[in-house]
Parts: C-alpha cells; sequence; structure tokens
C-alpha cells in the first residue's frame, strides 16, 4: 500500500498539538514531509523511532582516576549518551539524504532551508536531537525586476481570471495567499467608497470603472504576530476583476446551466478569484496557480530569447553579450509581482514606516496601530502616486470616492431639477403661444368675413 502521511499517526498527532495551524500552514507541512518521507523512503513514525533509539543508547567506559595508597589504579565509569553529530548518527543520514535529493531536484538552498525548517519543528515535537550546520548558504542569486512590457506580455497570455489576479498581485503587494482567500463580499467592501450596492448582482452589473480598492488586514504569513497591512489595488486590476465577475455572471453560469444543468448563483461568499474545477466558486490554490505561473515564465523567457536572438541577426548583438544578457531574463512568479509592487512604492515614498505597513512588513514604529487609524489617507496619498508607475497603460489617477460622487449626484440632481422646471416654463410658453395663435387664427377668420362682406 503506498505510504500517506495523512494516515501517519505521528502526523496527525503532531497537526493536532498545533490547534492554531491555518490550512496554507497544515498544507506546506503535508507537501514538505510528504517530500521527506519520499527522498529517505520511510515513514515518519520509523524515523522518529529509530532517531530516538539511537540517542537514547548510553555507553560506558573505564577510565583510570590514577592509583590508591597502595598504588593500585582506581577505575571509574563513565557514561556517556549517543552524539548525534557523529557520522553513524542516523538522524544526519536522514538529512543528509534529504538535502542531496533535494538538490538533484534543482531545489534552491533557500527552498532546502525552508523545508528543512519544517522538518525540524515536526522532530523537535517528538525531542529528536538534531545535528549541527544542516542550513544552507542562501543563494544571492541577482534578482532582475520584471517590466511593465513582461507584465503586459504574460497577463495578455492568460485567461482572465488569471489575468486579474496577476494585475491584483502586482498592484495590491500581496502575497499569493492572501489574494487568494479574498471573497467577492471582500472585494465589494474594499470599493465602498465608490458605491453603495450591498446586492451582489447590481453589483456585478452596475459597479463604476476606475475604483481603488483599500484593503487592511493581517498577512497570514506573519498572523500570529499580528503585524498589519494597509494597501490598495488600483484602478485596471478592478476594471478586471469587474471584467471577470461580469463574464462569470453573465455567460459562464448560462453555460454551466446548459451542460451541468446546475443554477450558478453569485454570492458575497465566492471567491474572488475562483478556480474553474469549483465552477469559480473555491479560491485558486497557490499550488496550482505556482505551476500555471512557471508555464507563463517559460513563454516569457522563450520570447526574451527570441528578441535576442532577432537582435544577433540585426548584428545589434554579439554572441558574447547574448550570453550575459540570457542570465538578465527576469523570472515570473507570484513573489515577483510583490517584488514589483515593493519597488515602486520604495521609488514613490521615502517613509519607511509607510512603506512597511503597504509591504505587510514588521514597522520599524511600534505605534503603528494608532497611525493607521489617524492617517490613513496618507497612505492612500502615497499609493496614488504611484499609481502611473503600477499601471500597464497610460493612467491619469481619478478618484472618486462616495463623498465625491455624492456631491457630483447632487449636482445632477439639481441640473435636472432645473432642466425639469426649464422644460415647464417652455411648456408654459408654448400653450400661450398656442392660446394665441387660436386667437389670431380667428381674428383672420373674421377679417376674411369683413373682406367678403364688403365685396358683396
Amino acid at each position: 500500500m503506498t505510504y500517506n502521511v495523512l494516515q501517519d499517526i505521528f502526523y496527525t498527532n503532531f497537526i493536532s498539538s498545533k490547534p492554531n495551524l491555518t490550512e496554507r500552514s497544515k498544507d506546506n507541512y503535508r507537501k514538505v514531509l510528504t517530500k521527506f518521507t519520499r527522498a529517505i523512503n520511510t515513514t515518519l513514525e520509523k524515523v522518529v523511532t529509530d532517531c530516538k533509539n539511537q540517542q537514547d543508547i548510553v555507553t560506558e567506559k573505564i577510565i583510570s582516576q590514577g592509583t590508591d595508597e597502595n598504588g593500585n589504579p582506581i577505575l571509574q565509569k563513565r557514561s556517556r549518551k549517543f552524539n548525534v553529530n557523529n557520522p553513524d548518527s542516523k538522524i544526519k543520514l536522514y538529512l543528509d539524504t534529504f538535502i542531496n535529493y533535494c538538490k538533484a531536484q534543482k531545489n534552491s538552498n533557500n527552498t532546502i532551508n525552508s523545508n528543512l525548517m519544517l522538518i525540524k519543528a515536526f522532530l523537535k515535537y517528538y525531542d529528536v536531537q538534531l545535528p549541527k550546520g544542516e542550513t544552507l548558504k542562501e543563494d544571492t542569486k541577482k534578482w532582475y525586476l520584471l517590466s511593465k512590457e513582461d507584465f503586459k506580455y504574460i497577463i495578455n497570455d492568460s485567461t482572465i481570471t488569471h489575468a486579474s489576479l496577476i494585475k491584483f498581485l502586482m498592484s495590491s503587494g500581496m502575497r499569493i495567499t492572501d489574494a487568494s482567500s479574498l471573497t467577492i463580499g471582500d472585494f465589494m467592501e474594499a470599493t465602498s467608497e465608490y458605491h453603495d450596492y450591498v446586492d451582489v448582482d447590481e453589483f456585478i452589473d452596475n459597479a463604476p470603472s476606475d475604483m481603488i480598492g483599500t484593503w487592511y488586514f493581517h498577512p497570514h504569513k506573519t498572523m500570529k504576530f499580528e503585524v498589519p497591512c494597509l494597501t490598495f489595488n488600483d484602478p485596471e486590476s478592478s476594471n478586471l476583476i469587474l471584467q471577470n465577475l461580469r463574464k462569470l455572471k453573465n455567460q459562464y453560469s448560462k453555460y454551466v446551466k446548459r451542460k451541468y444543468d446546475i443554477d450558478r448563483v453569485m454570492s458575497k461568499s465566492d471567491a474572488l478569484f475562483g478556480s474553474q474545477k469549483s465552477h469559480f466558486k473555491e479560491p485558486l490554490l497557490p499550488g496550482p496557480v505556482a505551476g500555471r505561473f512557471w508555464e507563463k515564465n517559460k513563454k516569457l523567457r522563450d520570447h526574451h530569447i527570441n528578441i535576442l536572438k532577432e537582435k544577433i541577426s540585426k548584428g545589434e548583438l554579439s554572441q558574447e553579450d547574448y550570453e550575459k544578457e540570457l542570465g538578465k531574463i527576469p523570472r515570473f512568479h507570484a513573489h515577483a509581482c510583490r517584488k514589483y509592487f515593493e519597488t515602486m512604492i520604495a521609488k514613490n515614498c521615502g517613509n519607511l514606516r509607510i512603506c512597511t505597513l503597504m509591504e505587510g512588513h514588521v514597522s520599524p514604529v511600534s505605534t503603528d496601530s494608532s497611525y493607521i487609524k489617524h492617517d490613513i489617507h496618507e497612505v492612500k496619498e502615497t499609493y496614488l502616486a504611484a499609481i502611473p508607475d503600477l499601471s500597464l497603460e497610460n493612467t491619469d489617477v481619478k478618484v472618486y470616492t462616495s463623498e465625491a460622487r455624492k456631491e457630483m449626484e447632487n449636482k445632477i440632481s439639481n441640473l435636472e431639477n432645473e432642466l425639469a422646471e426649464k422644460e415647464k416654463q417652455v411648456n408654459n410658453i408654448e400653450e400661450k403661444l398656442s392660446r394665441v395663435d387660436d386667437v389670431l387664427a380667428r381674428l383672420d377668420k373674421l377679417e376674411e368675413n369683413r373682406e367678403v362682406k364688403y365685396d358683396d
């Protein structure tokens, strides 16, 4: 029978001991510990049992403590527990095997270290002693930022759901775990400055374009530390989200009804970025998203290579420089969107506390919880300044808040009232003119009668 960590009592007991773990964290433990058992070709139960048995071994050694008064040697027993750093240490062998397995899979040192951190947390729970020096040196590969043209290329090659997600990630800086958990109701609330809709269908059909969403939350990654994040999403991403929601409501729901005889009703609890497997009701999972983004990354790399080869054919690039340029091709993945956001915010903001707040990092100022409440407008002003850099097209930022919209609606209402009053006045004038015309017509008729009499 195929081994499954979910059925291993050592795994289930470990997860049960951590009631505050998020579903995302549980899934990470499952994936990493499954990978660990595959690499070492044994079960978690056997790993813990073997290591605990070995570390409990006590060796005794008889040593001489000098001689007594008669010159006889004084012998003493000394007990020593097994040293986990010994070459024959089973836990050291298991971890070394796992590291070699990951390297064969072309995993980066950063990825391996992240995996080891979860494995060690599991082992420590069972009091397994760990050897020293199992953390690898972090990768120092230079980061190349994606350009607007790169994002345009990827978005144009994506479905509307993935396009809206990518644009949202790059304009909000949210991590994929946070963005994937959002619902339509969350989006309605985030954009409530621009509308008063409470019904989902009315919102989808009538929500205005160019909305800027406001998001205040505690990121999943740092939730246990209660690190706040206040960020926004730009008008382009809101427009793409609405385009996607309208397509789901007006086209996909009819398709589901026709093919599966399912009444797909839109609700606030629906995922903002949904998976087709659940008819876009449940969220896209980070794992499948990462796989799809990796496909886009390969296409983007091929696109860059084709551009470089064309330059070579035109004599604009040498073969030597071509090899250098290959190393500068940026990689596309979810964190690349966040990196782009952070770079553009830093470019437009000289206030470190605002930058960290918008990125969801630990703030350098411990009182920022009150800062958010009092100066949210200052944070938004920073975001508005960055919108031209975050937008893929040339964008004139037009901010219509609920107050501005109501003021405009009042102006329109006043103009409509004035127009109605003018129309009433015009109608009165037309009625008077009509009566004048009647009088003139009668006068003309009387005049004609007089002329007839005179002729007679």
